[in-house]
């Protein structure tokens, strides 16, 4: 009898998946894994970049007012008191408006305010400045204060 001697390793079947599609298994997701951590790097600091751009942007230009008090002084005239705080290198035009009991504008004004000259007694953080308008009103008005401030 003869017998032919057995081999240990057997040979890879033509028909395994490797052989199938040409590629191993572990290629391809170590590249994409590779890719992926590279996305998602550029991403968190495109998020970061735009954070701080924003914030940025944001305090540098600072704006706010705040109505203290008004004055009728008769039909045609009213006067309105406010705070506004800004930078004072900026210039802000804020409209100040006169209602009367139906909530209808009596009275409107536009007024610019620009860069102002630091007091002897001003801090460099002040910021905050008083503001009193006069305004003409068509009739006889119940309330005043400031509509909006814009920087132009």
């Amino acid at each position: 009898m003869t017998s032919t001697p057995q081999t240990s390793a057997d040979p890879v079947p033509s028909d395994s998946l490797a052989n199938r599609y040409g590629r191993s298994q572990s290629a391809g997701p170590s590249f994409l894994k590779r890719r992926g951590k590279w996305i998602a790097l550029l991403a968190l600091v495109a998020a970061i970049a735009v954070t701080v751009w924003f914030t940025a942007s944001s305090h540098s230009r600072a704006l706010d007012w705040k109505d203290v008090g008004f004055t009728i002084d008769s039909p045609t005239q009213a006067s309105v008191t406010f705070q506004l705080t800004k930078d004072p290198e900026e210039t802000v035009q804020c409209a100040v408006q006169v209602l009367s009991p139906e909530f209808a504008v009596v009275g409107w004004r536009t007024v610019t305010i620009g860069p102002e000259t630091p007091t002897a007694d001003a801090l460099p953080s002040d910021r905050t400045t008083m503001y009193d308008v006069d305004l003409r009103t068509d009739s006889l008005g119940t309330n005043g204060g400031v509509n909006k401030c814009w920087f132009p």
